[in-house]
């Protein structure tokens, strides 16, 4: 996200009469609006619970600024794109760069678990390179961790707009020459159909389950940044000449399209969609009659001085706010705060980003300013380049080292590792010997591939190998005839080996069925056909839900220890526990009296007592998140089990 001030090198540059380099005071007071909206948001302030749509008013903002900037600069004659790079890199990368350097130094107090170790690595390697949009994107998924777990989510942005400032200033140069250096008719219709197509992909693209390429991906959000650059000297003359009333409408409908967007958006609305057009609708609207009359209303408004002075350090203020939320909310363990996580992380990131703005942004300006420091732009482009690719290989490192140095630490002091587990290429990747001989098979969702590994080393030692047909969020009941149409793509890879698995001569010599379990009417009968798509003599191990916490029980227990809190706040009432699981827990226990080769255990007394369920033991922890057991936790079900797992086995 560009927040700078359009004061020096980020005028306005309109292409034609008085406005040439005019600085437009309201544009600073729209940023100060976006950045409000962003960080109330993050941080909790009831009534904006859409202020993510910050970033979008960012991007017209962007768009507006830096195609009219380039498109001067193309009619004027004196445009480099080189120098414009080099601009860039001089506006964003001095406090950016510094924000990550800090960031990478607090990063090993703040990160407990190898998830958020493994989690960071890739985005402090992409972070300084500006590709954070695609990894979060690839990152998204079963497995995926609390955003706030993420101290670089919100580089994404940054990436995004990095991405735009790479590409634009090539097009437009062709779109100049192919017009025949001039800006007309084929660039506003290639306009148009460049806007056309990233809104339909923005559109077809959204998604509210697993990944979402349209909120992450900068060719789905081209359109916010086109629609921004469309406000040129041409539209805002022909706005011009409409009636100051009109203008006003015209302004004041901008501010409602905005704050509409605030207010309503949340979490749960599909986003960006078509909803996006909303608040970049605003923007454009606000920033067009803005600039056509200075004096209507919404543009005094925003100019006020403490608007602008908010606007001008919002870039920073965006950099600082999220690292700050996140590491506090870590060390308060998930605790939640407004006032002293919230808000007073909050001002604090507002105070780093006025020293940042003052110490570092407005001397980098001079700087830049000076006619005989900026006589070599390629050379600036390199050094920038350098600085970016060290500044990578820094981050990655430190990340790499907390990794190695957490898992070691949390092996040695906390147990999770528990007796061991076993690859035997049997894992989800059905090598052909897997199918051979005395085979036991797992089936569930990640509930199933997290015991998988520490309970093929201990049926290893039996004499049968365990088979994983498990993968992530996809249950077990996807397996039977009736489900198959719902397993969606992924899960419907696990059929066919589990058909082949059927048509043995010899039927399995087992079956563990577990999963996160949610109770329908119709689970009954959906594991009965389960079942019934075994031979009779195929021993079957159901196992019942496992308690889950509100917290993650080996992040919880970490920190806890680290900070010297109490590990109360880890627990979770026993009562709670029961009653969220007891309809599961019946349809299960029934198949055991339905069938002769069912069983049934309930892992609830494995980690709870009589009032508190506990993921952890002493120093030994059973959980790696809030309901996926460590290979501890999985050594723990089986010894506590132990002669069911042997009957399974036929011991």
């Amino acid at each position: 996200m560009d927040s700078s001030s359009p004061r020096a090198d980020d005028s306005i540059h309109l292409d034609r009469g008085s406005d040439l380099l005019r600085y437009l005071a309201f544009v600073d007071g729209l940023r100060a609006v976006s950045i409000l909206a962003v960080v109330g948001f993050h941080v909790g302030v009831r009534g904006i619970s859409g202020g993510f749509v910050g970033v979008d008013i960012f991007f017209v903002i962007s768009g507006f600024l830096i195609i009219n900037q380039i498109k001067a600069g193309l009619t004027a004659g004196r445009f480099s794109i080189f120098s414009f790079y080099a601009q860039r890199s001089l506006r964003i990368l001095p406090p950016f760069l510094i924000m990550l350097l800090v960031t990478f130094a607090l990063a090993p107090f703040f990160l407990s678990t190898t998830a958020v170790f493994w989690d960071f690595l890739p985005a402090a390697i992409f972070a300084p390179l500006m590709f954070t949009n695609v990894v979060f994107f690839l990152d998204q998924g079963y497995f995926d961790i609390s955003a706030l777990e993420k101290p670089l989510l919100h580089t994404w942005t940054l990436s995004v707009e990095e991405q735009f400032y790479f590409v634009v200033p090539i097009l437009l140069v062709l779109v100049f020459r192919i017009g025949g250096h001039r800006f007309g008719r084929l660039a506003a219709t290639i306009g148009i159909v460049v806007a056309g197509l990233s809104l339909a992909g923005a559109i077809a693209q959204t998604s509210m389950i697993g990944r979402n390429p349209a909120f992450y991906l900068s060719h789905l959000r081209a359109w916010e940044f086109v629609a921004g650059g469309f406000i040129g000297a041409q539209s805002i003359s022909a706005v011009r000449r409409l009636p100051r009333v009109i203008l006003e409408l015209i302004g004041w409908a901008g501010i409602v399209c905005i704050a509409l967007a605030i207010v309503k958006f949340n979490p749960a609305t599909p986003f960006p969609s078509y909803n996006a057009a909303l608040p970049v609708a605003g923007a454009a609207l606000v920033i067009l009659c803005g600039a056509a009359d200075s004096r209507i209303t919404v543009a005094r408004i925003l100019s006020v001085r403490w608007f602008v002075a908010i606007g001008l350090v919002s870039y920073s203020w965006y950099l600082w706010h999220w690292p700050i939320l996140s590491f506090i909310q870590m060390a308060k363990v998930g605790e939640t705060s407004l006032i002293l996580n919230g808000l007073g992380g909050g001002a604090l990131a507002f105070v780093l980003a006025c020293m940042s703005y003052r110490y570092v942004e407005q001397p980098v300006r001079r700087w830049r300013k000076s006619p005989d420091k900026f006589r070599t732009p390629s050379l600036i482009v390199l050094k920038a380049t350098a600085a970016c690719v060290a500044v990578s290989l820094l981050g990655g490192s430190i990340a790499l080292v907390g990794y190695r140095f957490t898992e070691s630490y949390l092996a040695s002091h906390y147990g999770i590792e528990g007796k061991g587990t076993l690859d035997d290429g049997c894992d989800s990747r059905f090598d052909e010997d897997c199918f051979r001989g005395a085979v036991g098979l797992i089936l569930g969702d990640s509930h199933a591939t997290v015991l998988s590994r520490s309970f093929a080393k201990r049926f290893d030692s039996l004499g049968l190998r365990l088979v994983s047909v498990a993968r992530g969020s996809c249950s077990p009941l996807f397996l039977v005839p009736s489900q198959r149409s719902a397993a969606g793509d992924v899960c419907a890879r696990l059929i066919a080996p589990f058909e082949r698995f059927r048509a043995r001569p010899d039927p399995v010599t087992f079956a563990i069925v577990t999963s996160i379990w949610s109770y329908d009417e119709h689970l009954s009968a959906h594991v009965s056909e389960l079942i019934s798509e075994f031979d009779p003599r195929t021993r079957i191990l159901l196992i019942g839900p496992v308690p889950i916490f509100a917290r993650s029980g080996l992040e919880c227990v970490v920190l806890s220890d680290r900070y010297g809190a109490n590990r109360d706040r880890c627990v979770r009432p026993r009562k709670d526990v029961e009653e969220s699981n007891a309809a599961v827990a019946r349809v299960l226990r029934s198949m055991q009296d339905r069938y002769s080769n069912v069983r049934y255990i309930d892992v609830t007394d494995v980690f709870c007592g009589k009032t508190t369920c506990r993921p952890f033991r002493n120093d030994d922890v059973f959980y790696l998140d809030i309901h996926h057991l460590s290979p501890a936790g999985a050594d723990r079900v089986y010894d506590s089990f132990e002669s069911d797992f042997r009957w399974l086995a036929g011991k």
